[in-house]
């Protein structure tokens, strides 16, 4: 374990907001997949891509293109980005993410 701290204490908050909004990405796909009844391999007939990239998405390390995202919210009917030009009420790094990114 000492090594796991030693590497989780160099992880600057920056990083762990990113890797935090990737898993959380992650999440919201699986959630619609399974909403829709789609395994990896029906979805990735859907958005033209190999069971392996869905794979790859579902792990929360990927990091996706914006047609990428505009192809999931499609296929799936979900909103993944919200887009709408907002000001962030709260600075806080240790803030929850919302359901959309």
């Amino acid at each position: 374990m000492k090594l796991l701290d030693n590497l989780l204490a160099e992880i600057t908050p920056e990083q762990q907001a990113r890797a935090d909004r990737k898993i959380r990405i992650a999440c919201i796909i699986d959630d619609a997949m399974k909403a829709k009844g789609l395994g990896k391999k029906q979805f990735a007939d859907k958005v033209g891509r190999k069971p392996s990239e869905i794979t790859k998405w579902l792990s929360g390390t990927h990091n996706f293109t914006i047609e990428t995202l505009a192809d999931i919210e499609r296929v799936l009917e979900i909103r993944i980005l919200n887009l709408t030009n907002r000001r962030k009420q709260n600075t806080n790094a240790s803030t929850s993410i919302p359901t959309t990114v």
